[in-house]
């Protein structure tokens, strides 16, 4: 299992997703790391991916992940579906991209200059809204007032843990 990762904050412009994914895919072979970026407005925070990228780690470690790439298995972890068509929903999308880029393994540093032209870091503190983390995540209004509003990113790492149980 890969154990070091780094999380970072980029914005970019994507034309055309396949492209940017090609881009990607390269500089996570040159870098020798597995290289995810989530859409930002659907993630709850950095504890969302690392909590993502350990249960995809584990489900490839146990022989039995449900994604034939690690990171299509972390990007289904994040979305909290078991479905690959949905996951991508979590990653590029074309326009403007406010963005969590993940690097796992390898060099991080060679793989943040790979993608420089791609995935421009900003110092921006973007995460999804509670009503959107709700509706993706399937919360309840209840749910909400029994933890309160600010654990919302609790619920979300609950439902990526739950996951496992129903494999």
């Amino acid at each position: 299992m890969k154990t070091n990762l780094e999380i970072y904050q980029a914005e970019a412009v994507v034309s055309d997703v396949a492209s940017a994914l090609t881009q990607v895919n390269a500089a996570a072979k040159v870098a020798d790391a597995v290289i995810v970026l989530f859409d930002a407005g659907k993630i709850a925070g950095p504890n969302h991916i690392r909590s993502a990228v350990m249960h995809a780690e584990r489900s490839f470690a146990s022989g039995k992940p449900v994604a034939r790439t690690l990171s299509m298995e972390i990007l289904l972890y994040a979305s909290g579906q078991r479905q690959c068509s949905l996951a991508p929903q979590f990653g590029l999308h074309p326009g403007q991209n406010f963005l969590y880029v993940a690097v796992l393994g390898g060099d991080f540093a060679k793989a943040k200059d790979l993608l420089l032209d791609l995935a421009v870091p900003k110092d921006h503190q973007m995460t999804a809204t509670a009503s959107v983390l709700m509706e993706l995540f399937g919360i309840t209004e209840e749910e909400i007032e029994v933890v309160g509003i600010e654990r919302i990113e609790e619920l979300v790492l609950e439902r990526i843990a739950m996951m496992d149980a129903y494999k």
